[in-house]
């Protein structure tokens, strides 16, 4: 083999194999409803405005927000908005007008981050992984495998192999990176004090743990377990070595074939946004829903399947 094609050859296996047509289609299903209880997580607070307030004008509006000349929040239009979320999304995972749902999903999103992201002056990145998912889904074909869509025309040419597995692999690679150039960027900002010596960390856990306003120090600490975690310079240490090494190589698991390999490390990276809920409450405790894009769901769709009919049967 020559080698200029040795790239390519590479390039190709990544990418166009690995996959059927049914992995994509069941992915699409399965993220599909687990965008549900997300979208509820993220937006919920959202919901407890009143819808028959007055209008008022955001203090610091989100980039977009600005680009599109959107000064303004409109009560009535956040739970309408939210509503049309969650039919796109349940159509979308149904496989019914499956590009159209999956567009109007992303535009629901993007509002209500807007909104969301206007009021607290801040630019919040849990929907940075769903949302490119979202995107790759709406450029592959997944409408055309399991779905009411494909009812409709069953004509249409069968996925081939890599038409299944390139949005898959891409969904891949995006995580991947997304968990190492986080790494990179904290290392590029504080380098490895971010990491060491208490570092970020520890001043993270103690701005979580205490709240302010109150006359009674015990009325002011929200989570006695951060503070307390706070104190230990070493127990600091080895948190951040975790969290660099699970960061920084996450992309190996590109290069990793065994399913439970794959599950052991995506578990622990679960039991991570759990505990980061939990101690400093970041809201990445669902983003584990798009670590399905690393496994194939026919197998899992099948047991599920068994399992479920021998119960009915019972």
């Amino acid at each position: 083999m020559k080698a200029p094609e040795l790239p390519a050859r590479i390039w190709n296996g990544f990418f166009y194999h690995g996959f059927s047509a049914g992995s994509l289609g069941l992915l699409r299903i399965y993220f599909g409803y687990l965008l549900l209880p997300f979208h509820a997580l993220q937006f919920g607070a959202l919901l407890a405005l009143d819808p028959f307030g007055p209008a008022f004008y955001f203090t610091d509006r989100i980039w977009y927000f600005n680009a599109l000349g959107i000064h303004s929040h409109l009560p009535q239009l956040t739970p309408i908005a939210f509503a049309v979320l969650l039919v796109a999304t349940l159509a979308m995972a149904l496989g019914r007008w499956t590009r159209a749902s999956i567009f109007v999903v992303i535009l629901c999103i993007f509002y209500l981050k807007g909104v969301r992201d206007s009021f607290a002056g801040d630019i919040h990145h849990r929907y940075l992984m769903p949302t490119h998912m979202l995107i790759i889904l709406l450029m592959s074909r997944c409408g055309d495998v399991r779905s009411r869509d494909s009812r409709a025309r069953p004509r249409v040419q069968p996925l081939a192999e890599w038409e299944a597995s390139w949005p898959i692999k891409a969904m891949q690679l995006y995580i991947a990176s997304f968990y190492f150039w986080g790494a990179v960027a904290k290392l590029r900002a504080s380098g490895l004090a971010w990491f060491y010596g208490g570092g970020k960390i520890q001043e993270i856990l103690v701005e979580r743990a205490v709240r302010w306003g109150g006359t009674d120090l015990r009325a002011q600490i929200a989570n006695p377990i951060s503070l307390a975690l706070a104190q230990s310079a070493w127990l600091m240490d080895i948190l951040g070595a975790l969290t660099l090494v699970m960061e920084a190589g996450f992309p190996l698991i590109l290069l990793v074939r065994r399913t439970r390999w794959r599950l052991m490390f995506l578990l622990g990276v679960t039991f991570f946004h759990l505990a980061n809920y939990l101690l400093i409450g970041v809201k990445f405790v669902l983003i584990p829903i798009v670590f399905l894009a690393f496994f194939d769901l026919v197998p899992v769709h099948r047991w599920l399947t068994t399992r479920f009919r021998s119960k009915r049967r019972s």
